[in-house]
């Protein structure tokens, strides 16, 4: 018994550390698809689809025969009395007659079969119109989750390239303090500017510090959009470099306007109000529909129910013909109703087309302008580069001021910065282009 408890405390632990070693290579896409797959929220935003579709069958049943088992049983403590006129019955005045049995009992069955009724169609077509709607709806919901996740994504990106350019700035000070130290043993730098190299070099470690933790609290908000363990070791297969590759085409660009889902849900609306109009418009015509019953009736005094001889049998069928007469009064405000959410719905759509238009076109320029500066600021951080490379070999050999080279750190780390910002405003840029043209 020991032997098995071990065995399974031990494929417990070997369980729990194969978990925690779980590791996920996910590109920008793969992550939004893996998130609109796993979140919770997805998931129950998905049962409004079904619900949707439970609606259209529920439609279409209204087409199947309604059928009923009744039964009534009924017992008259005091039968009711009748008035037989004079001359019937062998006498000349009227006379009250007591007439009926005290167990009125009735069993049957019976059925109506719609023929003609022009609201079940227009009900079907309205849960049609509504299931499209709802899909869009979580359509919509998977954009706002791809973006939240695109948006987590691109964060590590950018907290990625803020800690290599902490570390390089590091390794920088570092550098100088320890060129700053052989001059200050050598007696070529005064103490202050030794200790000041020492101070900068602690402080670009406390940066690089800060930066590490906000790369690593990116990666938790990144796992947590997507839905996946804290545990799993998460790994981004995309990079700035593939990133920036993205070209994109004006023309292109408003051609797929149409694919918004704000569009398309506000299309879906206006179907839904004019098949609405039209049912109201249909719920003037007559109704027509098959009727049949047959029933078993037990007439007594009591409750005898064995007696056959008691019970008859009565059944029918018919045509029943509704004709409504005051339902033109009554939807004559409906349908107004319904005529001004059209107009009013006309109108929200091409204000939205207008509006996404202009947002495509501020997309477009955002992104042009922000793919120009990345390549502009890149090329500063790269001569940067070259200039702090050539001044720090200047001062080992004697050329360059302490204070000279603290001067080009200060350009340098302004290069830096404003690498990270165009970084960002690009990747910012980004995401608004792919939700303008409807991509995500």
């Amino acid at each position: 018994m020991k032997k098995i408890i071990l065995l399974v405390l031990l494929g417990i632990t070997c369980s729990v550390h194969a978990q925690t070693k779980d590791k996920i290579i996910v590109t920008l896409k793969e992550a939004m698809d893996l998130g609109v797959k796993n979140r919770y929220d997805m998931q129950a935003d998905k049962y409004n689809i079904d619900i949707a579709q439970n609606d259209i069958l529920k439609s279409r049943k209204a087409w199947i025969p309604d059928v009923k088992a009744q039964g009534q049983i009924q017992y008259n403590t005091q039968l009711q009395s009748t008035l037989v006129p004079g001359g019937f019955l062998g006498s000349s005045k009227p006379q009250l007659i007591t007439m009926g049995a005290k167990n009125a009992s009735i069993f049957g069955l019976s059925l109506k079969q719609p023929v003609f009724e022009p609201g079940i169609n227009s009900n079907i077509k309205l849960a049609k119109s509504q299931q499209a709607l709802a899909q869009e709806k979580n359509r919509q919901s998977e954009i706002r989750v791809k973006i939240q996740i695109a948006t987590a994504y691109f964060n590590v990106l950018l907290k990625r390239l803020q800690r290599k350019i902490a570390s390089n700035e590091e390794k920088r000070y570092r550098e100088y303090m320890e060129l700053a130290q052989g001059k200050y043993q050598q007696g070529a730098l005064i103490e202050n500017d030794y200790l000041r190299a020492q101070l900068n070099h602690e402080n670009a470690k406390v940066e690089e510090q800060t930066v590490t933790q906000d790369y690593n609290l990116s990666i938790d908000k990144l796992k947590n959009e997507i839905n996946v363990p804290a545990e799993t070791q998460l790994v981004l297969a995309d990079s700035l470099n593939n990133l920036n590759s993205m070209g994109q085409n004006a023309a292109d660009a408003f051609s797929r306007a149409e694919n918004r889902t704000e569009i398309k849900q506000l299309k879906i609306e206006q179907l839904g109000n004019k098949l609405t109009l039209e049912k109201m418009h249909r719920n003037a015509l007559p109704t027509l529909s098959f009727v049949a019953n047959y029933s078993e009736q037990f007439l007594y005094d009591d409750f005898s129910y064995f007696k056959n001889q008691w019970w008859k049998p009565f059944s029918y069928v018919g045509l029943q013909l509704s004709i409504p007469i005051t339902s033109h009064l009554k939807n004559k405000n409906n349908i107004r109703e319904e005529r001004l959410k059209i107009d009013q719905t006309n109108l929200e759509l091409k204000q939205t087309q207008s509006d996404i238009h202009f947002e495509i076109q501020k997309a477009l320029t955002d992104l042009d302008n922000a793919q120009q500066n990345v390549q502009s600021t890149k090329s500063n951080y790269n001569l940067s580069q070259t200039i702090y490379k050539n001044q720090q070999q200047q001062f080992a050999l004697g050329a360059f001021q302490f204070s000279d080279l603290l001067d080009t750190e200060k350009s340098l780390h302004t290069a830096e910065q404003n690498y990270v910002q165009a970084v960002y405003d690009y990747l910012v840029a980004k995401i608004n282009y792919e939700k303008a043209i409807g991509a995500l």
